[in-house]
């Protein structure tokens, strides 16, 4: 037992069975361990119990203040008050017809806004509930019959938010000749088809990028609709965009990437020069959207990038580097991994580096410094009105603390949480936090510190 200042959801233990009149609890004869610190529970005054395969521990000054550092009281009028530091969580409860799995496990299709809660029915409905009386629902759109299924099957969905709006997307059809969808849920309860074909769309302001992540990508697949609205090719024509490419004694292939950012009349996005595969490997290139002028900027092979302020942050061959864009100069800010470990993923706020290594998949900074022993990072992601945070969740280890744990622009952890949430359910404004609670099955609110 340990105070870690996690914060939890409740979660109402039902059952049928009544208790028998009399229980019997047992003093448990394993190593207990509260704060670092083992306890003689057969020298203690108020032992901890046993009951039901769970321990419980004496409501005591000893454990309650000078352990867990509770705001602790009792008296004639209000009882028993214990008040935590921990933050505080509001529930909002969903309805039990939500999408399930062929397990019987719920597919957790679920998104949310301040306003709203969006979540996949029984019957393939996608649902908006007003998160002030989730009771409170309209079907705002209805998932089509997937065309390679039994006829009764719905598309596989995703629900998520982005940019203070809804988005769902999936694909329709087979793997090679099916259709991407995306679509935008509104708040009136109407939606809008934003793209439903194979190409990756990136809006930047009035300028929208377009290139191929269906099957079979080819060279000069890059291009920027013009004002008539018509799509024109931009780019070296040699060159695969938009992938991360590699070749093989035997073999070539790769997958699409979503790594691309405008800065000016600059676009930097993976290219690969799939006319010269032999020695040719994937890097961040410069193309210039009005001249297509294309310019590698670095010889380094690249899968991955992120842009913040004036650098682009990049890994290659175990090493983090990062490239200013206003000197153009290349700096190495240390080797993370070596061989045969590698950088699996890696996210930027303000300068922290955060990366998951390939061997255990835990998160690290970048000073190597597990930032959840024992656990291993499930996703991470960027949230906030500015992007100002960094969301990470993790897997179930028995080794790990937390499931989920959010980062400010100084590397403060300002939550964290035992129940399992993805960065896609959780939606930040200010310092309102929402998310979708899967261990609650339930919608959570705070206020971050």
């Amino acid at each position: 037992i340990e105070a870690s200042g996690v914060t939890a959801a409740h979660q109402p233990y039902r059952t049928t069975t009544m208790n028998n009149r009399n229980q019997t609890a047992v003093i448990p004869g394993f190593p207990i361990m509260v704060n670092g610190k083992s306890v003689d529970n057969q020298k203690e005054e108020y032992p901890l119990l046993s009951f039901r395969d769970i321990t419980y521990f004496p409501m005591t000054w000893k454990f309650g203040v000078d352990e867990f550092n509770w705001d602790y009281s009792f008296d004639s009028i209000n009882g028993l008050v214990i008040n935590a530091d921990n933050i505080k969580l509001i529930q909002r409860n969903l309805p039990e017809i939500r999408a399930k799995n062929a397990d019987g496990t719920l597919k957790n299709n679920v998104a949310v806004t301040p306003a709203f809660v969006y979540y996949e029915d029984n019957r393939g409905q996608i649902i908006q509930a007003s998160l002030a009386d989730t009771s409170r629902t309209r079907a705002v759109y209805q998932l089509p019959v997937w065309t390679y299924g039994d006829g009764e099957t719905t598309v596989y969905a995703g629900l998520y938010t982005e940019g203070g709006q809804t988005f769902i997307t999936y694909h329709q059809g087979g793997a090679t000749m099916g259709t991407d969808y995306l679509i935008r849920l509104n708040d009136d309860g109407t939606t809008s088809l934003i793209n439903d074909t194979r190409f990756y769309i990136k809006d930047f302001d009035d300028i929208s990028i377009k290139y191929w992540i269906g099957p079979a990508p080819g060279p000069g697949q890059l291009y920027m609709q013009g004002k008539d609205g018509e799509w024109y090719p931009l780019g070296n024509q040699d060159l695969l965009y938009g992938w991360a490419w590699k070749v093989s004694a035997n073999q070539s292939g790769g997958g699409s990437n979503q790594d691309t950012c405008l800065i000016g009349r600059d676009l930097y996005i993976l290219g690969f020069n799939i006319k010269a595969e032999n020695t040719s490997t994937t890097g961040i290139y410069k193309v210039n959207i009005d001249t297509s002028e294309t310019v590698r900027i670095s010889s380094r092979e690249v899968t991955g990038f992120q842009i913040e302020g004036d650098y682009i942050y990049y890994h290659s061959d175990g090493i983090m580097y990062r490239y200013s864009l206003k000197d153009r100069e290349e700096e190495s800010l240390g080797q993370l991994v070596k061989a045969p470990d590698k950088i699996y993923s890696f996210a930027v706020l303000n300068g922290n580096i955060y990366w998951q290594d390939e061997t255990k998949r835990s998160l690290h900074n970048l000073k190597g410094v597990d930032l959840n022993p024992g656990a291993e990072l499930s996703g991470m992601g960027l949230a906030g009105d500015n992007k100002e945070y960094l969301v990470a969740s993790f897997a179930e280890t028995a080794q790990s603390k937390y499931r989920m744990m959010i980062f400010d622009k100084q590397g403060k952890v300002v939550f964290k949480t035992s129940d399992e949430a993805l960065p896609r359910h959780v939606y930040i404004t200010g310092k309102k936090l929402y998310f979708y609670n899967i261990t609650a099955g339930t919608i959570c609110i705070g206020e971050l510190r």
